[in-house]
């Protein structure tokens, strides 16, 4: 568990930790304890937070650049609400930055079917090279991700047929990413 929201830099790679540190300046003080997962990202560790609970009404980021708003936004697709998630996602969907795919990579194997309808409307516009890259590094993560869409498919979902299942669509494109590689 994570007291401050200095923890959060850790969600990066080492090399953007200053970057990380102002990216964090905008957001308010975290109100709520957090849990984090480990992933090798570059082939360096890092630590997101299962959920966060800032109020996404209090970050003010007019004075941060594109890159530091980026990180808020992968952060914030971590935050308890849903609907905050999905719009967070929509921004980072495209970047081609080494350390976006575990954000995305996680709504993955999330409950919420919207949410894995933009990830599966936007497959296309991804840079398969960062993430053919990243699911090599964590293979362990790509096949937690591939329980959760199975129990979640299971629990909430299965008035879909497997093969119609959001879910299973988006998990099928990245375990093909890792066994047949393509060409950004």
């Amino acid at each position: 568990m994570h007291p401050s929201n200095s923890e959060l830099v850790h969600a990066f790679p080492a090399g953007l930790r200053n970057d990380a540190l102002l990216a964090l300046s905008a957001l308010p003080e975290n109100p709520r304890l957090w849990n984090s997962f480990s992933v090798r990202v570059a082939g360096a560790l890092v630590a997101l937070p299962y959920r966060i609970y800032h109020d996404p009404t209090l970050i003010d980021t007019a004075s941060l650049t594109s890159l530091h708003r980026e990180m808020i936004d992968c952060l914030l697709t971590r935050h308890n609400d849903g609907f905050v998630r999905q719009e967070r996602l929509t921004r980072i969907i495209s970047s081609g930055h080494s350390w976006t795919p575990p954000f995305v990579l996680q709504l993955a194997g999330e409950y919420v079917i919207e949410i894995l309808r933009v990830i599966h409307q936007n497959l296309r516009k991804l840079n398969t090279s960062t993430y053919e890259q990243f699911l090599r590094m964590n293979p362990e993560f790509l096949a937690t991700t591939e329980q959760r869409v199975i129990s979640y498919w299971d629990c909430y979902y299965r008035n879909y047929r497997a093969d119609e299942y959001v879910g299973f669509q988006v998990l099928q494109f990245f375990k093909d990413l890792v066994a047949n590689p393509r060409k950004t």
